[in-house]
């Protein structure tokens, strides 16, 4: 690539960004599905699906939830786990025990993902900040405004 070439950024959601994504009329949902239409991939994993399931269980009404994530889950990616991925899983959990520091397993999972096709993480959850190699940004504060940027 060239001097000039840019890619654009692709984004693995985390459990946090795809539940709020859900409803239909979410501000968050609306800017996955524009960035998507852009031609910016968004995706997400089937551990963060296991999370969100977790959750579907305390629900009123599990089963509308779940026909609002289908309908979701058209408009955006699920990447599998591979061989690869857990090599990287090993590895961030080796690093991390070593350091000390601790995250869930399907954080880890959603790391070494995160790690091996280069997605950044759309999240809120700050646990990821132990692994400061990994890019990050939350989708659910307010967009800045590019008057306001120096």
């Amino acid at each position: 690539m060239g001097p000039f070439v840019t890619t654009k950024a692709s984004y693995l959601l985390d459990t946090n960004h795809l539940g709020l994504a859900v409803a239909p009329d979410s501000p968050l949902r609306r800017r996955l599905v524009e960035r998507r239409r852009a031609g910016v991939r968004v995706g997400t994993c089937v551990p963060v699906l296991c999370e969100l399931e977790a959750g579907i269980q305390q629900v009123r009404e599990p089963q509308r939830y779940r026909d609002q994530l289908a309908r979701l889950l058209r408009q955006v990616t699920v990447w599998p786990i591979d061989v690869g991925t857990a090599r990287l899983y090993g590895e961030i959990h080796f690093d991390l025990r070593r350091r000390g520091r601790v995250l869930s397993q399907c954080d880890m999972m959603i790391a070494a993902l995160a790690r091996q096709m280069k997605l950044v993480i759309l999240t809120t959850d700050a646990d990821f900040s132990a692994l400061p190699d990994l890019p990050q940004e939350n989708w659910t504060l307010p967009k800045p405004d590019p008057k306001d940027v120096l």
